[in-house]
């Protein structure tokens, strides 16, 4: 798993505890928070990052065939 993966994964997680704990206390701030948490770890799940234009004539390597 790569650092990003460890992020999303870790937003996740401090999501579901920190609402089911608001849920627990009857904490709106913090069950608003662990929504929060939870979205923000949704929408990295579609986040890429952007990769080099690759030439038409470039190999696997990326190198020239010619």
């Amino acid at each position: 798993m790569n650092a990003v993966s460890h992020l999303k994964l870790g937003l996740a997680t401090a999501g579901v505890i920190l609402f089911g704990y608001g849920v627990r206390v009857e904490s709106n701030w913090m069950r608003w928070t662990g929504i929060g948490f939870l979205a923000a770890a949704a929408i990295m799940r579609f986040w890429r990052r952007n990769a080099p234009p690759r030439d038409e004539h470039d190999g696997p390597s990326g190198r020239s065939r010619l």
